[in-house]
């Protein structure tokens, strides 16, 4: 599946009002509304078993008129009372001919004789097509509850249909953070954000396709990338509060016959100081002890503890002793010692058959991004794991309030090298107020980012299904945007 990232702006930046009906004089009617109006069928007889249909919208009859019918065993309701009620406003672009639907910052675009909604640009697949009846602008469904965000629960008895639904109540989005809504659309972003300020999450919403008829939702679990490091650093640091090894041991300790392993120590690996990088396999199904072997063959790229450079490697030897110290494995070892304790019920272990949305690689030959059909392997230690928006503001307000570490081991944490702004498992800029710890994450099909002011309790974290962003850039803005800078950083 392919679709291009070139997005049509044309109709983006429109003011939007709700109440205008959508009549349209039969003489301008295009030839396939005649078809439609005659094959609209009454509410007396909807359907082959189908008598009638009643809808109820968050426990409350559904106010949709008499133009609700079935056709093609789909249900089709009029675009302008159907969003109304699911609270969008909607207005009607003469110029266009179309619907446009705007709803927690999101813009809709439904075209006539279309089988596709234009959502932020995105063109959603639905399952039907839009069609014009007695005038009115008329939508599957499930085309208008999806890019709503709303779920549907559809139940047949007695000759009755019996539609159930509920409007979105995952998104968390204020007017007051439009300029991070709208700079999030102008980078074309596809995933999640979550914008919070000591604990409370201010903005809360996804963008973009999950698949070719489905929309990321904020609840999304989504693969976390090298966000995986700063649990590996964790562990390590839990290990050494409990007495179980140091920083400060030699990696030949852990690891004896490894070239140079007296000279490197694990709180190097945690740096990546200490010289290891070399670019493994990742192949599903290799033990992890058979790629530290592979490691152990690579030459080191400088004297340990001189220079810096960014280690996947690294971070594979820090699960493999993780391994060897705990006696678990270390998915089994971050489950129980982390994720389960803070309740983090979203989050584990990525497997091929973890519900994650498709991922999309941009395709520069032909324009467009292409989603990724393979399974993305990453070895323990380094961009193994998964989790949601709200698992991660979780773990992020965990490590603030020193429910995973001691204060005195997050400042050694967060204490950079000479090298480079890397503590153990974060980047850290600034001082005071505006001290920050950040870091990015990715593969193949996905990027993410997560950056944390230490002192001003604010938390900034995305999840792409799109590669090869720039998230700690991103990042950077998004809280510029969200919360000023500098001394002037508060809550817009």
């Amino acid at each position: 599946m392919k679709f291009y990232g070139k997005k049509s702006s044309a109709w983006s930046k429109m003011a939007l009002s709700a109440g205008l009906a959508f009549a349209v004089a039969s003489s301008t009617l295009p030839a396939y509304a005649e078809e439609a109006i005659s094959a609209r069928l009454s509410p007396a007889t909807v359907s082959a078993g189908i008598s009638s249909i009643v809808a109820e919208i968050d426990g409350q009859p559904a106010q949709w008129g008499s133009s609700v019918y079935t056709y093609r065993s789909l249900t089709y309701v009029p675009v302008r009372e159907g969003a109304v009620s699911l609270g969008a406003k909607v207005k009607w672009d003469k110029a266009q001919r179309a619907a446009i639907v705007t709803l927690n910052g999101d813009e809709l675009l439904y075209r006539p004789d279309s089988t596709t909604v234009s959502v932020n640009g995105y063109e959603l697949q639905m399952p039907g097509t839009t069609r014009y009846v007695d005038g009115i602008l008329t939508v599957p469904l499930r085309g208008l509850t999806e890019p709503l965000r709303a779920k549907v629960s559809p139940v047949t008895s007695g000759g009755v249909l019996n539609l159930s639904l509920k409007t979105d109540t995952e998104t968390n989005y204020d007017t007051g953070l439009s300029a991070v809504n709208d700079y999030l659309k102008d980078q074309n972003y596809s995933g999640s954000v979550l914008i919070a300020k000591d604990g409370e999450a201010l903005m809360r919403k996804s963008y973009g396709l999950s698949s070719g008829s489905t929309l990321i939702r904020p609840t999304d679990q989504m693969r976390l990338g090298s966000l995986t490091k700063a649990f590996t650093a964790a562990s390590i640091l839990k290990l050494g509060e409990e007495g179980k090894l140091s920083i400060d041991d030699t990696l030949s300790q852990h690891i004896p016959d490894y070239p140079s392993g007296d000279e490197i120590t694990l709180a190097m690996l945690l740096s990546h100081t200490s010289g290891i990088a070399l670019n493994f396999k990742r192949e599903e199904g290799i033990p992890l002890s058979e790629t530290v072997e592979e490691i152990k063959q690579s030459p080191l790229k400088f004297a340990p503890g001189t220079d810096y450079m960014y280690s996947n490697s690294g971070f594979v030897l820090l699960a493999y002793i993780i391994e060897e110290t705990s006696g678990m494995s270390y998915a089994d070892f971050v489950q129980s010692q982390i994720l389960d304790p803070l309740g983090m019920k979203h989050s584990g272990t990525a497997t091929r058959q973890t519900k994650i949305p498709t991922g999309y690689e941009y395709d520069w030959q032909e324009g467009a991004w292409k989603s990724v059909d393979y399974y993305y392997f990453s070895p323990s230690g380094t961009g193994s794991l998964y989790s949601t928006l709200d698992d991660m503001l979780t773990w992020s307000q965990a490590l603030s309030a020193g429910k995973v570490l001691s204060e005195e081991t997050m400042e050694r944490m967060y204490t950079v090298s000479p090298y480079k702004n890397y503590g153990f498992g974060w980047h850290v800029d600034g001082e005071g107020q505006n001290r920050v710890a950040f870091h990015s994450g990715g593969g193949d099909g996905y990027t993410t980012g997560i950056r944390r002011g230490l002192n001003d309790g604010t938390v900034i974290i995305l999840l792409s299904n799109h590669g090869g962003l720039d998230t700690n850039a991103m990042t950077a803005e998004v809280e510029k945007l969200a919360f000023g800078e500098g001394s002037e950083k508060t809550a817009r």
